[in-house]
């Protein structure tokens, strides 16, 4: 605890919890106003998708398969290319928190991780983290993206991580949405359990750094 912390009687500490409420309840409908405003971006119709193709352990898919018959998907880009030993420390502490997809679907929506390393890297490294979400190569997709220098509004502009969404609408698909950097964490129930707590994140640097594969500890 911070020496700065200071200690107090019953009655101090519940006056001090109700302003920092009336915080959490502007914050709260800040969030709101932000989803209101994501959710009326403009969308990005994409030509063709059907060319854009992923390959999985029962062959290619693609852009529209992933949907899985769904109107919307969540796709992330997972930092795992063919020269890495394993799978982003980062990448996969995020992966670890994806809930069950049932709820998802429930609400007409799939969820798919992409990663640039060949589908058996891909395979392997999700059979030892034990998900159980769809886990696909996207080295074909982005190959050709890059040989064609093609603007493709939902490649990750850092060129590694990042989450993006789109909506199907018939045969047509448009991008809706995409996030990186601190924009991910949002998925992260560890760090909102974490922020509840006397010693919150223990951040250094970014923080994310220090966490491990869950089979390292």
């Amino acid at each position: 605890m911070s020496s700065k912390v200071a200690i107090v009687s019953p009655a101090e500490w519940q006056k001090a919890r109700a302003e920092l409420l009336k915080q959490e309840k502007t914050a709260t409908h800040l969030l709101a106003d932000i989803s209101t405003s994501r959710r009326d971006l403009p969308v990005v119709r994409i030509d063709d998708p059907a060319r854009f193709k992923f390959d999985t352990l029962d062959g290619e898919k693609s852009l529209v398969d992933l949907f899985d018959g769904r109107r919307q998907l969540i796709l992330y880009h997972f930092m795992l290319k063919p020269d890495d030993k394993e799978g982003c420390v980062g990448c996969s502490f995020l992966m670890d928190h994806i809930p069950n997809l049932g709820h998802l679907w429930s609400r007409d929506t799939s969820f798919v991780a992409v990663a640039q390393a060949p589908i058996q890297k891909v395979e392997a490294f999700k059979q030892r983290m034990g998900w159980t979400f769809p886990f696909y190569s996207s080295g074909k997709t982005f190959e050709a993206v890059d040989a064609a220098g093609e603007e493709v509004t939902w490649k990750p502009g850092n060129g590694y991580f990042g989450i993006s969404v789109f909506l199907r609408e018939g045969d047509e698909v448009f991008h809706t949405y995409s996030t990186t950097d601190r924009g991910v964490e949002i998925l992260l129930s560890t760090y909102g359990l974490l922020d509840m707590t006397p010693l919150g994140r223990q951040e250094v640097g970014n923080g994310i750094s220090m966490f491990r594969l869950h089979d390292q500890y």
